[in-house]
């Protein structure tokens, strides 16, 4: 090849090479990256502005010491990544895209595999680059959106997923699963998400009233149920209905016994009721575990409870006087003595609801002492 010919081949690359830096790939490519370096400066004197601004909150909300990191990870660093990122993937692009069209019009195959292993070089460069700048700005953008959340929840301690969506612009979804990793991160330290996935609540003392508040609605869930399921056997069973109106009609004249127990005065009397009110109880207590002896009691709950709820309520207003004059003393009296009465009586009713399961258990006794002695297994047996 002579002087002439390599003249001409220097020349043909020259004007290539001018073509290809002049061409409007490369102008855009320019232009993208000023732009990109402009607006990540911008961001960063945003980002400085708002460390200053986000400070200032810390600094009037030290009272009340939010469980938040102070300085998440990707503030700073995440742009310092993107911006050199950004540098680099643009340097590195634009070398491997010379470097192969400089390999392509090679005049030895020596150049084109220098143009080619360089470009490709120059392309693993630019490609981890570019996740450098990708990773830095996902840090970069993570870390803004903490500070919006922090300060759009304020003095709050507990704030709906929409209202945070709202002021990220973002979707719902994408917001759950971007606490979720912060939560993750430890930039939340105390926080949580409710259940539904509908509300993000900043402290543990937040976080408690939200499960106490669950397990209250849990609890009155499970006593609706309890009750309609019951109010639905009630309609098909009358006998379960009558015994729970007898039942709460019954505790009502305890709790009843029970409030004047603890207002009057006197030693004695109190021991009466006492008495009166755990004699009550049991008949009540065994009324509901043997339904079938309500019957047992229907003069009890009609006539005796009645009249002597209404006897210890006198006792009550005669004791409440100021004057103590002979009648109400004499009144007191016998009434104190008829509770005595009342007292016995009802202990031994309480005691008759168990004669027929003492007759049984006779029943039983007698007839196995039969069979034990038939089959001369009995002591008085060996004996003979």
């Amino acid at each position: 090849m002579n002087d002439k010919d390599i003249s001409d081949w220097g020349r043909e690359i020259g004007r290539r090479v001018d073509q290809f830096v002049n061409s409007k790939e490369i102008k855009d490519l320019q232009e993208n990256i000023r732009g990109t370096v402009e607006h990540t400066v911008s961001e960063v004197q945003r980002s400085v502005q708002e460390a200053v601004d986000h400070t200032e909150i810390y600094r009037k909300e030290r009272k009340r010491q939010l469980p938040v990191v102070r300085k998440p990870k990707g503030r700073v660093s995440g742009t310092l990544m993107e911006i050199f990122g950004i540098c680099g993937a643009a340097a590195g692009w634009t070398s491997a895209v010379t470097g192969w069209l400089l390999a392509l019009i090679g005049i030895d195959f020596f150049s084109v595999g220098a143009g080619v292993l360089s470009s490709g070089m120059a392309a693993v460069f630019a490609g981890i680059c570019t996740g450098v700048a990708v990773t830095g700005g996902i840090w970069r953008r993570r870390a803004g959106r903490f500070r919006k959340y922090v300060r759009t929840m304020g003095e709050r301690d507990f704030y709906s997923i929409e209202g945070l969506a709202q002021t990220v612009r973002k979707k719902e979804k994408f917001v759950i699963r971007d606490l979720g990793k912060m939560i993750k991160l430890g930039w939340f330290q105390e926080g949580h998400l409710d259940e539904q996935q509908t509300c993000f609540m900043l402290t543990n003392e937040s976080y408690r009233m939200y499960l106490d508040a669950q397990e209250q609605l849990r609890q009155r869930k499970e006593e609706e149920q309890r009750l309609a399921e019951e109010q639905e056997l009630e309609e098909q069973d009358p006998v379960r209905k009558q015994l729970r109106m007898t039942v709460e009609e019954g505790n009502e004249c305890i709790r009843r016994i029970r409030e004047i127990n603890e207002v009057i005065e006197g030693q004695e009397i109190s021991g009466k009721l006492f008495r009166l009110e755990k004699v009550c109880a049991q008949i009540f207590g065994h009324i509901e575990e043997k339904p079938e002896k309500l019957p047992d009691i229907r003069k009890f709950m009609s006539y005796y409870l009645p009249i002597t709820l209404k006897l210890v309520e006198r006792y009550h207003e005669f004791s409440s006087q100021p004057v103590q004059g002979e009648n109400i003393v004499t009144a007191k009296r016998e009434i104190e003595d008829m509770l005595d009465d009342i007292n016995g009586a009802f202990e031994k009713m309480f005691d008759k609801l168990f004669e027929e399961d003492a007759l049984d258990i006779s029943t039983d006794i007698s007839v196995l002492s039969t069979m034990l002695a038939q089959e001369g297994l009995l002591e008085d047996e060996w004996k003979k």
